[in-house]
Order: C-alpha cells, then sequence, then structure tokens
C-alpha cells in the first residue's frame, strides 16, 4: 500500500517511523510545511506546502495515488483536508470537517459535551466582553481562560499561574477577544491529568495505553503552557493515580462521544480520538478533545506498539477496525529538546549536531520536530527542536538514561525538563 502523511512534527515523524515497519507498506510519501530531516529519510518523496492549503494537498494526492492518506495535525482537519479528498475518491484517517470542530472550536467541543452528558466535564461560560468577565473574576478567581480556537496547545492561561492578577488576567481577554470575539473561561480543577487515546472507525473503538502528557515549560510545572515537553508510560499501559474505574469512566466518555457525534451529524468519526483529562476527586473531566494523535504522547505508544500501524489504519478508513491492538509490556518516557526561551522568545537560528549513532547505541530513539537540516548541522526554528524517547521496563529506568546523557551532551541553546516523569510516580 501507498501511504500519503500529512505533516512534518516528531508526532508524524513517529507515525512515519512506525509505518516503515509494516509488511504491507509499499512506499511512504509526506505533505509538510517545511522538511522534517526524519520523515524525509524514510519517504520516497516529499513535498512542501500550507497544511490548510487543500488544494495544493488535493494536487499532490493526485500525483502520488496513495491507498491512504493519514494525517498527523489538527490545521488540515480543521480546514476539511478530510472532505476534500474523499470527494476525490482518496480514503483518509481523520474526522471530516464538522467533527473536526471537536479541537478546533472550543466552545462546540464544550456545548456538546453540556448537551449529551451530564457530568465528566468543568463548569464554563463563554464570555464576548470585558465587564462581564471581570465580575466573573471578581466573583471567583478560580479560573481558567482559552481561546476558542486552535493555539497549538499554547493558548491556555490559568489564573493564578499564568496570570497572577485581574489586569494581567483582562489584558489577556482583551487580546483573545480582539482576535475572536469570545473567550472561554472554565473553573479551575485540581488534580493529575492524563492522556487517553483511542483508534475508532465511527462504532468501535479500540485504547492505547495511558500516557502523562507536561505541558508547562519548566521543571515543578511553572512557566508559560507549551505544545509538551514531555511524557510517559508505564509497561502495565496504566497510571499510577488512574483507578481502572476512573479509566473505563473516561475510555466510555470517549466510546459515547463518538456515537453522539455520528447521531447528531449522521457521519462516522474515523481516526484517533484523544482526550485529555483531569483526574478528580469527583471522576475524570475532559480538559481538552483532539482529533488525531497527542504530541507528544504518539511517540510513547507507537515505540511500544506490536500491531501492525498500516492494518490499523486501513482498517479505519475501510470502516471495519480491527478487532484487537497489541502493545508490547514496556514503559517509555520521551523528553522534548527545545531552544532557549520556548515558547515566548525561542532562540530562533541556533545551529547544534545531534550523534544519532550514539543515542541509538543507548536505546534512545531520536524523533525530529521542527529543526531545519544543514550538512549534518540541525538549525533550531521557533518551535520544539528534538524529541528523545526511550522504552524501559520501567519509567525510572527511562528517565535515568536520558537525563544521563542530557546531563553530558545537551546543546548549550536548549532546554528540556529534568523531572519527566516526576520521582514521586
Amino acid at each position: 500500500m501507498k501511504v500519503l502523511l500529512v505533516g512534518q512534527g516528531a508526532r508524524e515523524h513517529a507515525i512515519a517511523d512506525a509505518l516503515k515497519r509494516s509488511k504491507n507498506l509499499s512506499a511512504l510519501f509526506a505533505y509538510m510545511e517545511m522538511p522534517n530531516p526524519g520523515i524525509c529519510r524514510l519517504a520516497e518523496h516529499w513535498r512542501i506546502g500550507k497544511l490548510n492549503d487543500l488544494e495544493a494537498l488535493k494536487q499532490y494526492a493526485m500525483f502520488v495515488q496513495p491507498d491512504l492518506v493519514m494525517f498527523g495535525p489538527e490545521t488540515p482537519l480543521a480546514a476539511g483536508a478530510v472532505d476534500e479528498l474523499e470527494r476525490n475518491g482518496f480514503k483518509c484517517v481523520g474526522p471530516r470537517k464538522k467533527l473536526a470542530l471537536l479541537e478546533a472550536d472550543k466552545s462546540f467541543m464544550r456545548e456538546f459535551l453540556g448537551k449529551h452528558f451530564k457530568k465528566g466535564y468543568p463548569k464554563w461560560q463563554i464570555f464576548t466582553n470585558v465587564e462581564d468577565l471581570r465580575q466573573r473574576i471578581m466573583s471567583d478567581n478560580r479560573i481558567v481562560l482559552k481561546p476558542v480556537g486552535l493555539t497549538g496547545g499554547k493558548g491556555v492561561k490559568v489564573f493564578g499561574k499564568q496570570l497572577l492578577t485581574l489586569d494581567e488576567a483582562l489584558d489577556y481577554a482583551k487580546l483573545v477577544l480582539e482576535k475572536d470575539g469570545k473567550i472561554l473561561v472554565e473553573e479551575k480543577v485540581e488534580g493529575e491529568e492524563f492522556s487517553l487515546m483511542v483508534f475508532t472507525d465511527g462504532q468501535k473503538i479500540i485504547p492505547m495505553p495511558l500516557v502523562q502528557d507536561y505541558k508547562y515549560a519548566y521543571d515543578g510545572d511553572v512557566g508559560p503552557m507549551t505544545g509538551g515537553m514531555g511524557s510517559f508510560s508505564q509497561a502495565d499501559h496504566a497510571l499510577p493515580f488512574v483507578s481502572q474505574q476512573m479509566f473505563e469512566e473516561a475510555l466510555d466518555l470517549l466510546n459515547e462521544t463518538i456515537h453522539k457525534l455520528l447521531e447528531q451529524f449522521g457521519v462516522p468519526y474515523k481516526g484517533i480520538l484523544y482526550g485529555q483529562f483531569m483526574q478528580t476527586e469527583q471522576g475524570p473531566k475532559v480538559i481538552e478533545f483532539n482529533v488525531r494523535f497527542g504530541d507528544p504522547e504518539a511517540m510513547n505508544v507507537l515505540a511500544v506498539l506490536k500491531s501492525d500501524l498500516l492494518d490499523i489504519l486501513a482498517s479505519i478508513a475501510n470502516g471495519d477496525l480491527v478487532s484487537q491492538v497489541e502493545f508490547d509490556a514496556k514503559a517509555t518516557v520521551c523528553k522534548y529538546l527545545v531552544p532557549k526561551g520556548y515558547p515566548e522568545q525561542p532562540l530562533v537560528g541556533y545551529e547544534f549536531e545531534l550523534p544519532e549513532r550514539e543515542l541509538e547505541k543507548l536505546g534512545i530513539k531520536v524523533y525530529f520536530a521542527s529543526v531545519v537540516e544543514k550538512n549534518g548541522v540541525f538549525v533550531t526554528t521557533s518551535s520544539r527542536s528534538v524529541a528523545l524517547l526511550k522504552v524501559a521496563d520501567n519509567p525510572m529506568e527511562g528517565k535515568k538514561i536520558i537525563d544521563e546523557y542530557l546531563a553530558k551532551h545537551c546543546p548549550s541553546g536548549l532546554f528540556y525538563r529534568k523531572d519527566i516523569p516526576r520521582v514521586s510516580l
């Protein structure tokens, strides 16, 4: 089978790597906004173009004639890429535009949950003017401010963390209101976050191992929100703070979401659905939905996937999800190396080398994110640079191997979080 992969980050590098392990893959093609060094090495051919340029993507698909199109990021899905390609006869793994609203429009997502579920989400309100928001914050400042649209994981601001005063909160709200005309305000819920992703054909679902992602830039969960600084999973595919009952409640909510979407829109949701949950005393609560693999969580689960990824994706596109998916009983730890100053004022244009063969000897997988390769030297952009992943018997073993290497060899213009995963876990 010929596969066209859309996207250019470390998540897509991990997808490409997993696809190359498939016995049924005849050729891999890639459509990217910038050339990912890892994907370029794996693909037979690739083309550069805007991810939301549906005409350019369609033209490349017409040139490639893939048997399957796999989407990594949310941008083309939100733009309606699946609708466009399916109209032209291409099989896709990813939801159509109106189903992608689950991630693309947080106000839609909250209204959907409020319509179909009695629990499993925080209290929320939509505000369209600053004065009403001022009154809301003055009455209760235990809140989180979120733009309703896509922000790459960087738009969330927690009062008391990123926003320390009323004026700071209102200034941020003004910026969002000028851009979107509305802002989402949610109650601040306390607890440990966890990610649960499922494969689905719009009827059936199969869960992947639980993962914990670390969104804050610095050790101790402080600093600005990022696209994700790293993540970990356990050999038993569970997490120490997520009970079996809580896992089942979260999985039931995802399953019910898939079926309610079908009822509401009459179109099956085909692809990956990712629920970001907060563990609370009242049970798991949905913080966000993503309509694709998480980044970095994709690297954790795909590194231990025993089943053939292409077989799974083909079954999704055909509307008949495979009956079983197997994962190795191994733990994983993923850490991002990012430019100093990321995400607010990243060091752009910094050149560094990465001894991939030495990392390979340590069993550390390298997934390239947003870097440019020039004659074997990598150059930073304004986003995350490289993800390092270790498969081990337990998370602390994986953490130790990555940290010992980085303590000696981390390039001076990059930084990483040393506390992934937290020792207390």
